[in-house]
C-alpha cells in the first residue's frame, strides 16, 4: 500500500489539535498537513498552511499539490451562533466548499470523511440511529444536512455526526468547558439546564474514532458518540465527581429560560450500536479521569 497522505481541515480548532497529537503517534509528520484558520496549531512537525475555506481555489491547488489518501473534514462554521449571524457566509464553507473538497480528493484517488453533528436533528425523538431523517433546526444544522448530501454524493466518502464534545484544548485558548472547570474547582455557582440532553465524548476518543474510520471502507453514515444520555447538570456533577471535587453549588436551569433566535433541541442523543457492532474497539468511553487531564487554558 502506498503510503498514506493526511489532510486534516480545521487543524487549528479543538477536535483538529486532539486528531494531530493522536495521529503523529502513527504518522510521520511529514505525511500529515494541517490546513488552518488563524487560531495556534499543534505543534507536531506537520505542514500547516493557513487558508480560508471560503477560497474554493486555494483548496484545490492544496489537494492537487498533496494528493492525500486520507482526509479528515473538520474544518469550517462550527457554532450555531455563527451560522445564525451569516447563513450566506455558512453555507460557502459548510456546503460549497465541502463538495468541492470531497470531488477533487476523489479525482486524486483519497478517501475523505466528514465530520457533522448530532444538530442535524430537532431533538424530538432521540435516541437517533442513523437511518432517522435529519429534521434541523437552526441554520447550522440545515448547512450541515445540505453539506453530507453533497459529500455522500461523492464515492469513497463517510459522514461521521459527532455529539457534543468536551476536554482541555490542546493549545492555549479559553472555551466553556475551562471556564466550567475553573468555577468548580473554585466552588462558584453554576446554572446548568436540566432538560437538554446530549451523548457526550471526550475530544481525545472523537479522534481515535475519527482516525480509524478514516482508515476503513465504511461508507454512508455513522454515529461517533459516548454511552451516557446526561444532561448539561449531570455532565457537570460527572466532572467534579471524577476531579474530586465534593463541594459544588449546582444550580438547576431550563434551557427554555434563555432567550435565543433559534429553538434549542431538547434531545439530540445518538444511537451508537451501529459503531459498536462494527468498530468497536474506538467506542467513546464514559467520562474517566484521562479525559479530564488537563489545565485550564491549555494542555497537559
Amino acid at each position: 500500500m502506498d503510503e498514506e497522505r493526511w489532510l486534516i481541515t480545521g487543524a487549528s480548532g479543538q477536535l483538529g489539535g486532539y486528531v494531530l497529537e493522536s495521529l503523529i503517534h502513527e504518522v510521520s509528520p511529514q505525511s500529515i498537513t494541517a490546513l488552518a484558520g488563524a487560531g495556534p496549531v499543534v505543534e507536531c512537525g506537520a505542514a500547516v498552511q493557513r487558508i480560508d475555506l471560503r477560497d474554493r481555489s486555494a483548496v484545490r491547488t492544496c489537494v492537487e499539490a498533496v494528493r492525500p489518501t486520507h482526509v479528515l473534514h473538520l474544518g469550517g462554521v462550527t457554532t450555531v451562533g455563527a451560522a445564525f449571524a451569516d447563513p450566506q457566509a455558512t453555507r460557502r464553507i459548510n456546503v460549497e466548499t465541502s463538495a468541492v473538497l470531497a470531488e477533487c480528493v476523489a479525482r486524486h484517488g483519497g478517501r475523505l470523511v466528514f465530520a457533522s453533528t448530532d444538530m442535524v436533528f430537532d431533538g424530538t425523538a432521540a435516541p437517533y440511529r442513523e437511518d432517522a431523517p435529519p429534521c434541523p433546526v437552526s441554520e447550522y444544522g440545515r448547512s450541515k444536512v445540505t453539506a453530507e448530501q453533497a459529500v455522500l454524493a461523492v464515492d469513497n466518502t463517510l459522514v461521521v455526526r459527532l455529539s457534543l464534545m468536551y476536554g482541555f484544548p490542546r493549545t492555549h485558548r479559553t472555551t466553556t468547558f475551562v471556564k466550567q472547570i475553573e468555577s468548580l474547582r473554585r466552588g462558584e455557582s453554576l446554572r446548568l439546564f436540566t432538560d437538554e440532553f446530549r451523548t457526550p465524548m471526550w475530544f481525545g476518543d472523537a479522534a481515535a474514532a475519527l482516525i480509524a474510520l478514516c482508515r476503513s471502507g465504511q461508507a454512508g453514515i455513522l454515529h461517533v458518540a459516548g454511552p451516557e444520555r446526561l444532561s448539561r447538570y449531570d455532565m457537570a456533577r460527572h466532572f467534579a465527581s471524577v476531579l474530586g471535587i465534593m463541594s459544588t453549588n449546582f444550580v438547576a436551569s431550563s434551557r427554555l429560560s434563555i432567550e435565543s433566535p433559534e429553538p434549542r433541541p431538547a434531545d439530540l442523543s445518538l444511537n451508537v450500536s451501529r459503531l459498536r457492532e462494527r468498530f468497536p474497539r474506538v467506542v467513546p468511553g464514559p467520562i474517566r479521569a484521562e479525559s479530564l487531564r488537563g489545565h485550564a487554558g491549555g494542555g497537559d
